[in-house]
């Protein structure tokens, strides 16, 4: 378990494109800058999981932050 298979892959500049992280048993979060300022997020584990745009503030990522948040008060971090 722990974390494991960090995986960061750069543009020829040094800039970050993409990065991979697997943990604990079977969880994954990758996050992908595509051209321009897109920022895409996914967190899954094994093959299952969800993509969210994370590029703007009040974005798609925040709403569904927003919504795990208060499905699960007890798991609130600020």
């Amino acid at each position: 378990m722990g974390i494991r298979e960090p995986e960061v892959r750069r543009s020829t500049d040094g800039q970050i494109q993409h990065m991979r992280i697997v943990f604990g048993p079977h969880h994954f979060l990758e996050l992908t800058h595509h051209e321009g300022e897109k920022v895409e997020f996914v967190l899954g584990y094994t093959h299952h999981g969800f993509r969210a745009d994370a590029s703007e503030v009040n974005g798609e990522l925040e709403r569904i932050i927003g919504e795990v948040r208060q499905a699960h008060p007890e798991t609130l971090v600020d």
